[in-house]
């Protein structure tokens, strides 16, 4: 990690909150009015995912398993879902890096 992230626990302190709204405005399986909270408790384990380079089939692969294990309903967002929390990531912790890399 360079040293413009701060440690991974602190990254995740202060970056979860976007994942979380990710969750909520793109994938949000259960589609009707919920609290801007309704998916933090699978923030980890897509966080750990992500922060492990997991792949887009991966990634929609486990929000599969969420929407039928945890809430027993198909979602036809999930493979767009994993393809948004990717450049996400990119765009949040990889690409500041390249962009650093090049100007130095």
């Amino acid at each position: 990690m360079s040293a413009s992230h701060p440690p991974a626990n602190d990254r995740f302190r202060e970056y979860s909150g976007e994942l979380n709204l990710l969750l909520w405005a793109v994938w949000n399986p259960i589609g009707s009015d919920l609290p801007l909270s309704e998916y933090e408790r699978y923030v980890p384990t897509l966080w750990r995912m992500l922060e492990d380079d997991s792949s887009i089939d991966a990634i929609a692969a486990e929000l599969t398993r969420i929407c039928q294990e945890a809430m027993e309903i198909e979602a036809s967002t999930n493979g767009s879902t994993a393809e948004t929390l990717k450049r996400w990531w990119s765009w949040r912790f990889e690409y500041p890096e390249q962009l650093t890399a090049e100007a130095e």
